[in-house]
């Protein structure tokens, strides 16, 4: 049988994997790997990724969060995102498949077989871009780079849920009978029924802006926060505190359209944003920690980093310089640097 015409050959090496072949899809492996020696590597990865993911079943607990505003009765508190995208890495020559996204920027999708049947996706948009895609009720997801979301291939019950790590823009679907939640890692939790709302989970200040429509937090044992439009809410899981306050959009959601607008910010989050969307390390020198009196009022759209360091310069009493990318160890180029001194 050819090899690329073996349809279904995933799902076989999955359940060859973790012992629910059939005798017969058993030979049928068998008599495929002894033809085509190139994919024993395939079910090598397969089997290490059923391994791994069988410690994550003993490893995941669930937590049952009785009258959570009375929609659901039960919400599973999901974990060990770290461990799930190690297995993602491993298994990544035959479990990643390409995703359709818009300005020809590219993520990764992977899919996880839970015990109870349902497959789950994951998707990470790659260093320096963003991504944006559709989920199975066709509502809309911006994810900033680097960031990371959990989301089952059809939403089925009283709840629609998915699990964020990073920071994602979402225009979800309207429909009031199944809400929607976006479940940070610590179980900090946002929920609409049809709106647009950004939230940001990169800390352990957890952050939810509301564009239009309406949006509530919930945190720290049920605590509730409703958000009207043009509101962000931020919860401090040091703290256990949840505080709201006015914002400007355009400044705040401008990322999704590959924008940075900055309004009065800091030099410390202006270099944040910059390592962010270009991938490269801003390291400051600031030996008198004079950094936070100055503030930047500035669009960048398509520039170059070292368009921006030049604007920067010019307007600011820095010095930068740009390290040439060193060769790791294993043939890879790290990061590109660049160092800020403020004069």
């Amino acid at each position: 049988m050819d090899e690329q015409n073996f349809e279904g050959k995933e799902e076989l090496f999955y359940r060859y994997c973790n012992g629910t072949a059939t005798p017969e899809e058993r030979q049928q492996v068998d008599g495929f790997i002894a033809n085509h020696p190139s994919a024993a590597e395939e079910l090598e990865i397969v089997a290490h990724a059923v391994s791994v993911e069988k410690n994550i079943r003993e490893l995941q607990s669930y937590d049952t969060a009785e009258g959570f505003r009375q929609v659901f009765r039960t919400i599973k508190k999901r974990r060990k995102r770290a461990i799930i995208r190690h297995i993602i890495s491993r298994a990544a020559a035959i479990l990643f498949l390409p995703l359709l996204l818009s300005s020809a920027v590219f993520g990764y999708m992977a899919f996880q077989k839970l015990p109870s049947g349902t497959v789950y996706a994951e998707i990470t948009a790659a260093p320096g871009s963003i991504s944006r895609f559709e989920l199975p009720d066709h509502s809309k997801v911006w994810l900033n780079a680097g960031s990371t979301l959990r989301y089952p291939n059809s939403f089925e019950g009283d709840i629609r849920e998915v699990t964020l790590i990073g920071e994602g823009y979402f225009e979800v679907q309207s429909d009031k009978k199944h809400p929607f939640f976006v479940t940070t890692v610590s179980g900090t939790k946002i929920m609409a029924y049809g709106t647009h709302f950004n939230v940001n989970t990169e800390n352990s200040k957890i952050q939810a802006i509301l564009a239009e429509g309406s949006v509530s937090m919930f945190a720290a044992d049920r605590m509730e926060t409703k958000l009207r439009p043009g509101e962000q809410a931020v919860y401090d899981e040091i703290t256990r505190k949840i505080t709201v306050s006015r914002i400007n959009l355009y400044e705040k959601l401008a990322w999704k359209d590959g924008k940075i607008v900055f309004r009065n910010a800091r030099l410390s989050e202006v270099f944040h944003q910059l390592g962010r969307r270009y991938n490269v390390d801003i390291i400051l020198h600031d030996k008198y920690n004079r950094s936070e009196v100055y503030s930047a009022r500035v669009t960048f759209t398509d520039e170059t980093i070292q368009q921006i360091f030049t604007y920067l310069e010019a307007a600011a009493p820095i010095k930068w310089k740009l390290s040439t990318p060193v060769q790791n160890t294993d043939s890879t180029l790290a990061r590109q640097r660049i160092d800020v001194w403020l004069k």
